[in-house]
């Protein structure tokens, strides 16, 4: 069966049944800023690309029009002009000057980690919002800004060691968010 009221929705099984208040929607909110950091971290990229690969420097480079070339010969179309499917390290990539290069590795690397890490972000704090909603909708903001602080510092001429500040905020809200769900698990488990 199913239940609704204005202050939880209850949802019940022959087990068990799940009450989720509604608080638990500053936790929805919370997954949305993540998903939203994640999607602008990875924008700057993007701009990157265009900015370097769509370059003419670059695209007049005669080690580039070989390349495009053994494209056309090996699949009949002129190559991707973004640089795809080269992801800092191969063969569109080595023929960027060196500042350009490590500009787009060190972006590329904050968006890479923020991908590694928001999956089990987002399933913790999902997970731990339901026992403790405000709390854990407020570790995952804390989460987004630390990635957007660890981001721009990692793009920064300060590169790796310009991402520390961010990496710290990150890495305590992460770990908060893991063992808040480790908590909910315990609590439920226990009955509490």
């Amino acid at each position: 069966s199913h239940q609704h009221s204005n202050q939880s929705h209850i949802i019940e099984t022959k087990m068990s049944s799940l009450t989720i208040s509604s608080d638990y929607g500053y936790v929805l909110v919370s997954a949305g800023v993540i998903g939203l950091t994640q999607l602008f971290i990875g924008g700057s990229v993007m701009k990157l690309r265009k900015k370097f690969f769509k370059c003419e420097s670059y695209l007049k480079q005669q080690e580039v029009k070989d390349m495009a070339e053994k494209h056309m010969v090996a699949f009949q179309t002129m190559p991707n002009d973004l640089g795809y499917p080269d992801t800092g390290c191969g063969l569109y990539a080595k023929h960027l000057p060196y500042d350009q290069w490590v500009e787009f590795n060190n972006a590329q690397r904050a968006h890479y980690n923020m991908i590694e890490v928001s999956g089990p972000v987002l399933a913790c704090m999902l997970t731990a919002g339901l026992r403790i909603p405000r709390v854990s909708a407020a570790i995952g903001m804390l989460f987004a800004l630390g990635r957007y602080v660890y981001a721009n510092g990692y793009k920064s001429k300060q590169g790796a060691d310009g991402r520390m500040v961010g990496a710290v905020i990150g890495g305590l809200s992460t770990m908060a968010l893991f063992f808040s769900a480790i908590a909910t698990g315990v609590a439920t488990v226990a009955g509490m």
